[in-house]
């Protein structure tokens, strides 16, 4: 059985989840439902659970707050979040799992199965780590995690010197010359990394302005990367780059 806790301070999300749970989801053993983070923290230490089902957004402490105040968090962790924003695309490329409310019970047992796996492997829960260090950390300083056939790989934001589009998937080009190809789109990819170190320079490319070395007005437009690389700028992107770079 996998012992959780939900934390949630809406009761009427706590009930539904719960019944959810029964329903489709019968190796979950909820040990204590809370209406607060404070409580969860409690919660959290007397139970020592396998699994918390953490809401977002609370009154006084949120979730992410709460971790932070946790020294350790040795246990997996299930987001509920009503925001399909910024915060439910981090969390998908950053490897952590979310529920969107109202959940959908088909989502809800693909992230368990998703846990019990992770439970049957030992899985690291490193990506919890990661989250944490990105909370706190500057965002030059950020890590992201990168899905790979086999798991995820950790890569500097720092070290990510552009992404291209790819249909639905990336290419994402890191500083040793290595092409990691992922299956996320590069509006996903875009709202996670840090805007004042980013910018389109055309509608599939997002580049990293540290690494531009020249800006060319010649064939239409183009920027040449410290590595000799030439990429091209689209009219429509123009503009705001020059801006960016102080040229105008």
């Amino acid at each position: 059985m996998i012992r959780s806790i939900i934390i949630d301070d809406e009761q009427h999300c706590i009930r539904a989840l719960l019944s959810d749970l029964q329903k489709t989801c019968p190796s979950v053993e909820v040990t204590d439902a809370c209406n607060s983070a404070k409580e969860g923290m409690l919660s959290i230490k007397k139970h020592n659970p396998d699994l918390v089902f953490l809401d977002v957004e609370m009154p006084w402490m949120n979730g992410f707050e709460m971790l932070e105040v946790l020294r350790d968090v040795n246990f997996s962790i299930i987001f509920t979040t009503a925001h399909d924003e910024f915060a439910a695309k981090a969390f998908r490329i950053s490897a952590v799992d979310y529920l969107l409310k109202p959940i959908d019970a088909s989502d809800l047992k693909t992230a368990v199965q998703k846990v019990e796996k992770k439970m049957e492997e030992g899985s690291s829960l490193q990506h919890i780590t990661n989250l944490l260090k990105n909370i706190r950390q500057p965002s030059a300083e950020h890590k992201i995690a990168l899905p790979q056939r086999e798991g995820y790989e950790f890569i500097d934001v720092s070290s990510i010197v552009y992404c291209s589009a790819e249909g639905a998937y990336t290419k994402v080009f890191i500083t040793d010359k290595k092409m990691m190809l992922i299956s996320r789109t590069l509006g996903d990819v875009e709202e996670l990394l840090p805007p004042e170190m980013f910018q389109r320079i055309h509608h599939s490319t997002l580049i990293n302005v540290t690494y531009i070395s020249q800006f060319l007005r010649t064939d239409g437009g183009y920027v040449v990367l410290k590595n000799g690389e030439k990429l091209s700028v689209s009219k429509a992107k123009k503009e705001m780059l020059m801006a960016r770079l102080g040229l105008k």
